[in-house]
């Protein structure tokens, strides 16, 4: 639904927002910059995820780290129906992600959001690009 983004631009909007699926429309949070803090871990992470590769292609050939990615591209593919959490448990195992005790360990548990959950149908519709007006499962 959303066109191509460019680095702190608004999104452009292909088709109209259905609000009663996808909650109220808001540009805010698309607009917003990340923090620098949360910009520099991120950072941080694809360069030690480059350099454990280059020291791995350095000693073993190529083949090591080709393996490595082809898993991590397989391992992050892996999720779960839409609207159940997918903790993608194999990747972060591949990762080292286990060990970690980031903001989402103890800030970001499922049971203390807010957001109201959406109905199964709307996004499994929407995932699989069937109809998304809703009408067409005859509600109003």
């Amino acid at each position: 639904m959303e066109g191509s983004m460019a680095m702190g631009s608004l999104p452009f909007k292909t088709q109209a927002h259905d609000a009663m699926r996808m909650g109220l429309a808001s540009l805010k949070e698309d607009a917003l910059l990340v923090h620098p803090v949360e910009k520099i871990q991120e950072e941080r992470k694809l360069l030690a995820s480059e350099d454990q590769l280059g020291a791995l292609r350095h000693l073993y050939g190529i083949a090591v780290p080709a393996k490595l990615q082809i898993e991590t591209q397989i391992l992050s593919q892996f999720g779960r129906l839409p609207g159940l959490p997918s903790s993608k448990l194999g990747l972060e195992a591949l990762t080292g992600e286990l060990d970690e005790f980031s903001f989402n360990s103890y800030l970001g548990l499922p049971e203390n959001l807010d957001a109201v959950p959406v109905d199964m149908h709307s996004q499994m519709e929407q995932a699989l690009r069937l109809g998304t007006k809703p009408m067409a499962r005859g509600m109003m």
